[in-house]
């Protein structure tokens, strides 16, 4: 689209062109320079859409890209239960890693940690809502081997949450993702502990 072009605005209602070229045009700069080379600014000069219609729609450039990550990371949320919590989430691991590294995903997710670090709004919507989400699956997959005896009835779900996000995280954040074999090792080490 021609950077002189600007799309017009619907208002609060997002203009589904408008809403599918700025999301694009979020991809496209954080693959060429990454989180420090984008702004709300140059997402609206490619995208052809007014900074104000950004603003309207995600506060910051945290929520935009926040955005991304739940439309592009939709694969990881297709998911067949695999009937042990080992092959669950050594499944749901390997996919979310492979995910991470093949597509823009693994940069957006990485650019959201960093921008809560820096900015106490963007901390709370992260863990109010944005992490609410990333954890509904793993929860799931938690709570039905809870009911299939394979976790001790004393097991701390959310804790247990926290040890495969602390890992995951470690190695995104590390650029370590490569290493696959490490998760079933680790996945194996996590349940020695949680077993029933």
């Amino acid at each position: 689209m021609s950077q002189n072009t600007i799309r017009s605005s619907t208002g609060a209602a997002r203009n589904p062109q408008t809403h599918r070229a700025i999301l694009d045009s979020t991809i496209e700069i954080l693959k060429e320079v990454g989180y420090c080379g984008i702004s709300i600014e140059s997402v609206a000069r490619r995208a052809g859409a007014s900074k104000p219609t950004i603003y309207r729609w995600w506060p910051n450039k945290a929520a935009l890209i926040a955005e991304v990550y739940e439309s592009e990371s939709g694969q990881v949320r297709q998911f067949p239960e695999c009937g042990s919590l080992r092959e669950d989430l050594s499944f749901l691991l390997h996919n979310l890693w492979r995910v991470w590294r093949s597509s823009i995903c693994g940069e957006a997710f990485r650019s959201v940690i960093a921008e809560a670090q820096l900015d106490p709004q963007t901390l709370m919507q992260m863990k109010n809502e944005f992490m609410g989400r990333r954890r509904e699956l793993p929860r799931q997959l938690l709570e039905s081997a809870a009911r299939r005896g394979e976790l001790a009835a004393d097991a701390d779900l959310e804790l247990l949450l926290d040890m495969v996000f602390g890992f995951c995280w470690y190695r995104l954040l590390t650029d370590q993702l490569d290493a696959e074999r490490d998760i079933d090792a680790f996945i194996g080490m996590l349940l020695s502990g949680a077993a029933r």
